[in-house]
């Protein structure tokens, strides 16, 4: 009798030993859910007196908001890891509001892909969206898990942000509505 007790402690002082090992280092077994993917993004947003460093990276993928029968994919790129937030959102609008940083994406503007983006900064409290070429978005992996590119804007002259990053983004969660 005496020793399965002590074999039930050991087994139950290790798991509890294991889980809080875990838990340090944020792979708790018991969490609720799953982190989404995060990418990596080097480069900056300069919108007027402000900046941002980029340094995450998630590609969403969710319903065209004026044609639902269609998907969309849309890179948010944030200086923070917004992981646990998109996880956590049950539709794409919901993963694509963010405080700090931007999305980007392709859109057909009436017959012409242009690059379509949304900048905001300070807290959300600064904004701007804007679209121009396609030739702004040089992407060397486009498949429906990734897309891994380059986007550089110019638009300081028209009070519009001044936009270089590069960007490496995995599928971080797709929608259905």
């Amino acid at each position: 009798m005496r020793r399965r007790f002590v074999n039930r402690f050991h087994l139950c002082l290790f798991i509890f030993v294991l889980t809080v090992a875990l838990g340090a280092f944020g792979l708790s077994p018991l969490t609720e859910e799953a982190s989404a993917a995060s990418g990596t993004a080097k480069g900056t947003i300069k919108l007027k007196d402000k900046t941002v460093d980029l340094k995450y990276a998630y590609l969403i993928k969710g319903p065209d908001s004026f044609d639902s029968s269609k998907t969309v994919s849309t890179i948010n790129l944030s200086p923070k890891d917004l992981s646990k937030e998109i996880a956590g959102c049950d539709s794409s609008m919901c993963a694509s509001g963010i405080t700090e940083g931007m999305t980007l994406g392709r859109e057909d503007l009436g017959g012409t892909i242009r690059v379509v983006y949304w900048v905001v900064t300070n807290d959300g409290l600064m904004q701007y969206s804007g679209n121009d070429e396609l030739s702004t978005l040089v992407l060397k992996t486009d498949t429906a898990d990734r897309m891994a590119g380059k986007f550089a804007v110019d638009n300081s002259g028209i009070d519009g942000p001044k936009i270089d990053v590069e960007f490496d983004a995995p599928l971080a969660k797709e929608f259905t509505k």
